[in-house]
């Protein structure tokens, strides 16, 4: 027994050996970067319970032999993330994105939705026949800091001010063409639509809670800290009035967030196509200068705590029939218009 006891700790011994040398033949300034990335994702990933962690290590080290600098090592994300089954998070260096691109995802197939996404569509607001508001709300990439997601929150509810929310019965919220970016100033912009409360939250793998989102006094609340600081310069009487929200499959990310905070609202209904399937949570996390991981970590939920794994469905189904230049085409405005005619 004593001989297989120190036969197991030469193994050991023996194998420890072998990742360090793997991990000390690296430069410091790539072992550090490399280390802190691995540590982040094992910490933080919603797959990480399922990944053996040692083998991974010992594997990306393995690929990692060699490397002289970062950049060298930017291959091996990719890498990392698929075995994560993570296609949301990516790797951010030198103002480039590394990620792993998912073969499994089928192709989307609506070439007026992707044209009109490639032409960078504005935020629209207007009114259409038969007193229904209309919103064109793309993805807002609003940077970093709260000021700049305040700013962007601002010009959301400016645009609704300036037709008067009020004289609208009923509304269109077109997300077809939201790829995602900042959910706060999107929320909040449409605050005065949607009225105050608890629109969603964050859960773990296992259902446990994270952080939850709301609408108080007009501004958007992540849990307790206040993202969002608007005025409310144009209060809507009724908050409670029909809405038809159109998806595309190039729906992601915040803009899926945005769909699935309407999600179990009263009066609601939704027309298009599933949604592109980016339904869980990322965190971004410093690893060293301007170079940020950022890490798929929970999934999303609505406000009756239904969880969404894959996507946002339609409650009717239309695919193609899109014509963002002349909405009286566009076969899922005529759906939502017809449906509102009868909604109360």
């Amino acid at each position: 027994m004593k001989k297989l006891g120190l036969l197991v700790l030469f193994l050991v011994a023996s194998h420890a050996a072998n990742c360090q040398a793997v991990a000390t033949s690296l430069p410091d300034s790539v072992k550090t970067f490399l280390d802190k990335s691995l540590t982040l994702l094992e910490t933080y990933s919603l797959e990480r319970a399922s990944v053996d962690w040692p083998q991974l290590r010992q594997t990306v080290y393995q690929k990692a032999q060699g490397a002289q600098s970062v950049r060298d090592l930017l291959p091996i994300y990719s890498y990392v993330f698929e075995q994560l089954k993570d296609d949301h998070g990516w790797l951010t260096y030198q103002g480039k994105t590394y990620k792993w691109r998912n073969p499994a995802r089928p192709v989307y197939p609506n070439a007026v939705v992707k044209a009109a996404l490639a032409k960078k569509p504005s935020l629209q607001v207007k009114m259409l026949p038969g007193a229904i508001g209309y919103i064109q709300l793309p993805g807002i990439n609003a940077g970093g800091s709260l000021q700049q997601m305040r700013d962007a929150a601002k010009v959301v509810q400016d645009s609704l001010c300036r037709i008067n929310p009020d004289k609208a019965r009923a509304w269109v919220i077109d997300l077809r063409l939201n790829d995602g970016g900042a959910m706060a100033p999107m929320l909040a912009g449409l605050a005065p639509l949607l009225g105050d409360g608890y629109l969603g939250g964050f859960v773990d793998k296992d259902g446990k809670p994270d952080q939850q989102w709301y609408l108080r006094q007009g501004n958007f609340y992540l849990d307790t800290l206040q993202v969002t600081t608007l005025q409310n310069r144009c209060p809507v009487r009724k908050t409670n009035k029909p809405i038809a929200v159109l998806l595309s499959g190039l729906t992601a990310s915040s803009g899926e967030i945005v769909a699935i905070s309407l999600k179990g609202r009263p009066s609601t209904r939704f027309f298009g196509e599933p949604t592109y399937g980016a339904t869980t949570a990322n965190e971004s996390y410093r690893i060293s200068g301007t170079a940020y991981l950022t890490i798929a970590g929970t999934q999303e939920t609505d406000r009756n705590r239904v969880v969404y794994r894959s996507n946002v469905a339609p409650d009717v189904l239309i695919t193609g029939g899109d014509n963002f230049s002349d909405l009286g085409k566009d076969a899922k405005v005529a759906a939502a218009l017809k449906w509102l005619k009868k909604a109360k």
